[in-house]
């Protein structure tokens, strides 16, 4: 019959420090998915808000440019030099003329020059109602 020797210098973890840094571990899964699942959140928020102000700037920067010009401010077509003056080339498709606020950003609808609602898309699916009031 065989004996078994002791193992001497043999080291390693109980199953009580196991256990701890499991729980330990669980302890902070349950902490941080919350916290991360509020970031997500939070910075949709941030960039639907970094959108609007985009808008606002580009827009404040086009009537100031048409206040300015020699022609200055025609009521027929100011709202539309505006516009245009906001408008870049859109890098997918070329030959449309949107407001152009990243690769992050679609719209939904043409941006309206005059008081109404357009939609502005992201990537992942979220979608925002803009409504211009005045």
């Amino acid at each position: 019959m065989k004996t078994l020797k002791t193992l001497k210098g043999q080291e390693g973890f109980t199953l009580v420090e196991i256990i701890a840094v499991l729980i330990i571990l669980g302890i902070l899964a349950a902490v941080a998915v919350p916290r991360y699942i509020d970031l997500e959140t939070n910075a949709k928020s941030r960039a639907i808000d970094a959108a609007v102000s985009e808008l606002n700037g580009r827009e404040s920067l086009g009537w100031a440019d048409v206040k300015i010009s020699a022609s200055g401010y025609i009521p027929a077509t100011g709202d539309n030099r505006v516009r245009a003056k906001m408008t870049l080339p859109d890098t997918l498709n070329p030959t449309a003329t949107v407001p152009f606020l990243g690769l992050d950003y679609v719209w939904a609808t043409t941006p309206a020059t005059q008081v109404g609602t357009t939609g502005l898309s992201f990537k992942n699916g979220t979608a925002v109602n803009l409504t211009r009031v005045a």
